[in-house]
């Protein structure tokens, strides 16, 4: 069995229409059961609101307040957070949930795979640019990279720039989360490793407890890492929805 073997994506069930690979993959049901372990969780919690809450419902009153004053509406404003409030907190729950789902022993951990980053990454790039083109139409959205107050010989400088830097947000974004999700589990199962490599007692008995120790960093890390992304995202979308030039 070799240290790394959790980060290989393998195919389950493989399937192909028309000569496209859509194979249910260890990635694929890791997926799956983020969103629906999650989704059955805080449904459960909020079935059955009541006007007095019990624990579970003041857990996610407390979730959704915490998302929509502290990263909402700090980003963007109230005037324009509650709408975009669905976008940044399914957000937060999604790399969070798909974050933690590696937990469970034998599932895959989606955030450590550098496809869903970037797609995630994609997401919020694209939202970002159409957020910008519909607020100030197609002239202000290329007005955007060429500033007013700029003079025009320096545009051959200055276009360039924000060009590099509206790319390099959302790549900010993937490499963050993909770099810290990477580097927990790798040590998780480097030091995990170990025991099976030496085959020691004496190696387990250190290693187990420093693993045990290990995973509860990743916790704290999976959502420090949801908080951030979210954060960026409503950041960068807040920039879109109200631009400065």
């Amino acid at each position: 069995m070799e240290i790394l073997e959790h980060f290989y994506v393998k195919v389950i069930v493989p399937i192909e229409v028309f000569g496209i690979d859509i194979s249910i993959t260890n990635l694929t049901v890791a997926l799956i059961s983020a969103a629906v372990l999650f989704l059955a969780f805080f449904v459960l919690l909020a079935l059955r609101p009541k006007i007095i809450p019990g624990k579970g419902q003041v857990a996610i009153e407390m979730l959704v307040n915490f998302i929509k004053r502290n990263i909402v509406y700090n980003m963007i404003g109230k005037k324009e957070g509650d709408r975009w409030f669905p976008l940044i907190g399914g957000i937060f729950i999604f790399v969070l949930s798909c974050s933690l789902i590696g937990i469970i022993p034998g599932l895959y951990t989606p955030t450590a795979n550098p496809i869903v980053n970037i797609t995630l990454a994609a997401v919020v790039f694209l939202t970002v640019q159409i957020s910008c083109i519909v607020k100030t139409g197609i002239r202000g959205f290329i007005r955007s990279f060429a500033p007013k107050a700029v003079p025009s010989w320096m545009y051959v400088i200055v276009v360039p720039i924000e060009i590099i830097s509206a790319i390099a947000k959302p790549f900010s974004l993937f490499v963050r989360l993909t770099a810290n999700m990477l580097a927990g589990l790798t040590i998780i199962y480097v030091i995990l490793g170990l025991i099976l490599y030496f085959e020691s007692y004496l190696i387990a008995v250190v290693a187990y407890p420093f693993a045990i120790v290990m995973t509860l960093f990743k916790i704290f890390v999976a959502v420090i890492q949801a908080y951030i992304f979210a954060v960026l995202s409503a950041l960068y979308i807040g920039e879109a929805v109200k631009p400065k030039h």
